[in-house]
């Protein structure tokens, strides 16, 4: 028998959900080789997660991919919280969000949409695609050469298999009384043929599930603890005469357990249905949507509900489980289900997975491709396990407050202590970190510690710690994601947000908060930072591989505090606005904090908490989530934070 044929990637994901494609969406942007392989042939026809939160909005925005969902999906403004002593009863009326913290609102969309969206973007770059029918069979890995920069030290053995398929996909007017288990019936499947292949990767990527095959390979476990409380999950376009049936409710009655609601697109709804509570035994394979609906009808009694179409169901119980690090020898990640796992009741599975991805990606993509070091890979794991951590902690308490005692006597939350909670002061508690706008990575080689006093962590560096100076800009929280304000492009005075300058494209982006240029000292310091920038050794010159554009690794970006008709584009230095031979002037790189003729004033600098008079230095890393804060005379400290994170191109 001829040997397997073999390969070499940069960059190997197994598993193609939501987690692997954002990891490929990512890979797409930088000059990598990069395979995707997903055991199944199809992506997810429907069922499975169903939202993305407002910060996944946001990811989905920075890659030019957001329109399809926005305008298919269900915008959540307003959850409704009915409870029952006897009779349902809408008890709270409360908005989604808090005001001013994100631009968009969560959207309600099945999986299968959102996979088939990043697809999608996948073809259009052209770069990535998925090699479905794929089963990883061998992993090993080579401990001797995993320290050195350019080695392929993992080998992967898969096994490709080409089928014939025959209608495999849920059909959404099924009605059979079968629970499947995961949306997706058996297909009949006919093997035509075979193909092994060994594939040599410098890095490999598992985000494979909770049933991670990576995990299980490379021996890390998930622990935790598991309940026995059992959730039933449906699909379905309901036929009722409940009131609030398209907002989002959360459902408590009297003694037949709790409902939560989700509008969906079209006119589909979830329900999260409680069929039985701690210490019930409950066989789920008995579960069908006849007693899906049953249990429904008992909890919102009064009022009534059925259903002629059912799309798709499951059933699961509450978990909270993780594994002990995200990562072997920082040439081994996983992501996603296949390293914590919790109930969906919180809208987090797919939301906080896909973050996962987004985080590691371009820290993966800028090693690979030779503009950072490797050190910045540590940072994977103590930034995104810690948020799975807390994750598991908000995912215990709203458990509780979800899991409705059903019978008198029962260890469940009891229903006066249920009933005293006000579901506003709940929401408002967790907005920020479940929306994920609030996610905050602790002081690290990419964080930089704030001068207000806060302790670094065991990731930071163990040289002299870069201090950012906090003072500086109030209300913008070092290792969180950069809000986002209108501004005015100084050259052609249109509005402009400034999520829209910060895309996701791999660059960094130092943004000079310029203060009042008409003020002569205050311009003098500006340009005196230009002088910097423009020298042949600057940071821009200096990371920047030397046939690219200037702003090809580090972009520059200018906003003063106007008024934009005192101020010209070339009162700054010309590093600020670089020129090019072929065309011309970059026009789009300075903007103000200025009255908009349409659409107001959104005053960034008072929100931001920085000085309109002195500005400042703000650093944001690929993934939007701020570096560093200094003074415009702090460059010395700009250039210590990028020489600890990337390597000099000249």
């Amino acid at each position: 028998m001829a040997p397997a044929p073999s390969s070499e990637v940069d960059l190997l994901i197994i598993g193609a959900g939501p987690a692997g494609l954002m990891a490929a969406a990512w890979a797409s942007q930088f000059p990598i080789s990069t395979r995707i392989i997903d055991k199944k042939h199809a992506r997810v026809p429907t069922g499975q997660a169903d939202d993305l939160q407002p910060r996944s909005v946001e990811i989905f925005d920075s890659f030019g991919m957001v329109d399809p969902v926005w305008k298919n999906g269900c915008h959540i403004s307003e959850i409704c919280k009915p409870d029952s002593t006897g009779r349902i009863r809408r008890e709270q009326r409360v908005q989604s969000q808090t005001l001013g913290t994100c631009r968009y609102t969560q959207c309600a969309i099945n999986q299968g949409f959102i996979e088939q969206t990043v697809l999608d973007m996948l073809k259009t770059t052209g770069k990535v695609h998925v090699e479905r029918d794929t089963l990883p069979e061998k992993l090993t890995i080579d401990q001797s050469i995993t320290q050195k920069e350019d080695a392929y030290p993992i080998t992967i053995e898969i096994r490709q298999n080409v089928y014939d398929h025959h209608s495999s996909e849920v059909n959404s007017s099924d009605k059979s009384n079968a629970a499947p288990s995961n949306g997706i019936k058996k297909s009949q499947e006919t093997a035509k043929s075979e193909r092994v292949e060994i594939i040599k990767a410098k890095y490999l990527l598992g985000c494979d599930g909770g049933h991670s095959w990576t995990r299980r390979q490379v021996g890390l476990p998930l622990e935790g603890e598991q309940s026995d409380h059992v959730w039933g999950v449906i699909d379905i376009i309901p036929l009722t005469d409940f009131p609030d049936i398209r907002q989002s409710s959360v459902i408590h009655s009297a003694s037949s357990g709790s409902i939560m609601t989700v509008p969906r697109e079209g006119r589909l709804n979830r329900l999260y249905i409680q069929l039985s509570e701690e210490g019930s035994n409950y066989d789920r394979s008995q579960i069908t949507p006849e007693l899906m609906k049953q249990k429904a009808q008992a909890i919102l009694d009064p009022y009534t509900l059925d259903f002629k179409c059912c799309g798709w169901l499951s059933a699961y119980q509450i978990g909270q489980r993780i594994a002990p690090k995200f990562s072997v020898e920082d040439r081994i990640y996983l992501a996603g289900d296949a390293v914590h796992t919790h109930s969906p009741k919180l809208g987090q599975g797919m939301n906080v997975s896909l973050q996962d991805t987004y985080n590691l990606c371009w820290k993966l993509g800028s090693v690979i491709s030779g503009i950072a070091k490797r050190d910045i890979l540590h940072t994977y794991d103590t930034e995104r396990r810690q948020v799975a951590l807390d994750l598991l902690a908000a995912d215990r308490e709203i458990a509780r407050f979800y899991s409705r005692s059903l019978k008198k006597g029962s260890t469940s939350v009891s229903i006066n202590e249920t009933d005293s909670v006000d579901f506003q002061v709940i929401r408002n508690k967790m907005y920020d970190f479940l929306a994920g706008v609030g996610v905050t990575y602790g002081p690290s080689i990419l964080v930089a510690q704030s001068s207000d006093g806060v302790t670094a962590v065991k990731s930071a560096p163990k040289e002299a710690p870069i201090i950012a100076r906090q003072d500086m800009a109030r209300n913008i929280k070092l290792g969180r994601r950069l809000q986002s304000y209108k501004v005015i492009n100084q050259a052609e005075a249109g509005p402009v947000l400034l999520a829209d300058l910060l895309k996701s494209d791999g660059r960094w982006r130092m943004i000079v908060f310029a203060g009042d240029l008409t003020n002569p000292n205050q311009a003098r310091r500006v340009n005196q930072l230009g002088e910097l920038l423009a020298e042949p050794h600057s940071i821009l010159r200096t990371y920047t591989p030397p046939s690219q554009p200037i702003d090809s690794v580090i972009e520059l970006l200018t906003i003063h505090s106007g008024p934009r008709q005192s101020v010209t584009l070339f009162d700054l230095h010309d590093i600020f606005h670089p020129y090019d031979e072929r065309l011309g002037w970059d026009y789009w790189k300075v903007f103000v904090d200025d009255v908009s003729y349409f659409e107001g004033f959104d005053d960034m600098y008072g929100k931001y908490g920085i000085g309109r008079q002195e500005g400042c230095i703000v650093v944001c890393r690929p993934d939007q989530h701020v570096g560093y804060i200094g003074a415009l005379e702090d460059y010395k400290d700009v250039e210590r934070y990028f020489s600890r994170i990337l390597v000099p191109q000249i």
